[in-house]
């Protein structure tokens, strides 16, 4: 009888976080962001919404993984192309980057050494991709993920190659 019954707690949970996770967090183009509330990785607390009226990129990303840190270059050309740019509906070009690591320590070297110069990084300290609060809340399952908000903070582009996402960025420059 004790094992029918673990055998149900344990498909109640399964059924509950797929409910939870995979359902109920319909990530879409058109859909609004997810507010972010976080500390920066210097201290300052931060929200998603304080950047409305930008373009955004969400950047899900971690030092440990390769194709991440061949994409940071790309992110710093692009942030570099659009960083004071102004735009037809908006006031210009924001990263968020959200490295997903072990130790802190381990994202402060990379950004350092990827010179990810802008000022907008959150360090989640989490073993597993799966098992992060902000990844779950984007639906995130692998990385590098990333998140294109429109000025109104609603989705435009999801997992866009940097060269794509300069296209679309491009396209709404004054």
């Amino acid at each position: 009888m004790s094992k029918l019954l673990n055998i149900l707690i344990v498909v109640v949970i399964l059924a509950f976080l797929l409910f939870k996770f995979v359902l109920f967090n319909s990530i879409e183009v058109g859909n609004e962001a997810a507010e972010i509330e976080e500390t920066l990785l210097d201290g300052t607390p931060f929200t998603l919404s304080s950047l409305r009226g930008n373009y955004v990129l969400i950047d899900f990303w971690g030092s440990w993984c390769p194709p991440c840190r061949k994409q940071n270059k790309d992110l710093v050309k692009l942030y570099g192309k659009f960083e004071n740019k102004s735009f037809e509906d908006g006031d210009g070009f924001k990263i968020v980057s959200i490295a997903i690591e072990k130790k802190a320590e381990n994202a402060k070297k990379a950004i350092a050494k990827d010179n990810l110069y802008w000022p907008h990084h959150i360090v989640q300290q989490n073993k597993f991709v799966l098992q992060n609060s902000l990844a779950l809340k984007y639906g995130v399952k692998d990385l590098p993920s990333t998140f294109l908000l429109n000025p109104e903070g609603k989705i435009m582009a999801t997992n866009k190659h940097p060269q794509e996402l300069d296209q679309l960025l491009s396209a709404r420059l004054k």
